[in-house]
């Protein structure tokens, strides 16, 4: 059954089958996302979602003689004015609160989307590789650097890289790890690895990789949520 998630302009929630969508009571403004769907969208576009939107009835009729009618004319303009002075008061404090208040923790959708997208595809926007290290003849490896390049447009706090140490049967001789800090937007950090007495060759792994401009927690160790559409964001 195919499942949806919410948002409420700070945070989201989900799953929801299409009956539990109707509990909520959301309405044609409300974002919603799916997992076969590349952005989020108002739930008054979708199809399959506007039987379950939230409506209201019409009132019914009523005879009301004039006393009964300038009475509620006079009320209605009254709240009309409420209405107006209190919108136009939201709408300035609004402005303010975006210019001076600016919160990583309340993105506009769009930034949200995006950084969403990058967390999701971390592991292949950081690439780790090395140098033309050398290979001793009876096994041993030296003058090993390691690479991280970072193609995404945040800066990157740290990345853990293992480093496994492959003998000639493909076994592992022995793993260590280079911690690599603060690596800019599309640029690239290199560390030198201790040199070994054996192995033929070498494996790279990314084992972590955090990020708090990104909002980015990745652990390898760490199995992601069955159906979690931003698995490796910060709690």
């Amino acid at each position: 059954m195919k499942k949806y998630y919410l948002h409420n302009g700070q945070e989201n929630s989900g799953p929801f089958d299409k009956e539990e969508l109707r509990v909520q009571k959301i309405n044609k403004d409300t974002l919603v996302w799916s997992e076969d769907w590349n952005e989020w969208k108002k739930a008054g576009e979708i199809d399959e979602l506007k039987i379950i939107l939230l409506s209201i009835p019409p009132p019914p009729n009523y005879n009301l003689n004039d006393t009964q009618i300038f009475s509620k004319k006079f009320n209605f303009i009254k709240y009309v004015v409420i209405a107006i002075s209190l919108l136009a008061f939201l709408t300035i404090a609004g402005k303010v609160i975006s210019e001076y208040n600016s919160s990583p923790d309340n993105p506009d959708l769009e930034s949200y989307t995006l950084k969403m997208q990058t967390r999701n595809n971390i592991t292949n926007l950081i690439k780790v590789t090395t140098n033309q290290f050398s290979v001793d003849t009876f096994g041993g490896i030296s003058n090993l650097d390691v690479i991280v390049t970072n193609n995404t447009d945040y800066t990157i706090d740290a990345v853990i890289v293992a480093i496994d140490y492959i003998k000639q049967n493909d076994g592992i001789y022995k793993t260590e790890y280079l911690t690599f800090n603060n690596i800019p937007s599309n640029q690239n950090k290199s560390l030198a690895a201790s040199d070994s007495n054996r192995g033929l060759s070498i494996k790279l792994t990314k084992t972590y990789i955090k990020a708090s401009e990104l909002n980015l927690c990745y652990d390898r160790n760490i199995t992601p949520i069955i159906g979690d559409p931003d698995p490796f964001r910060c709690n």
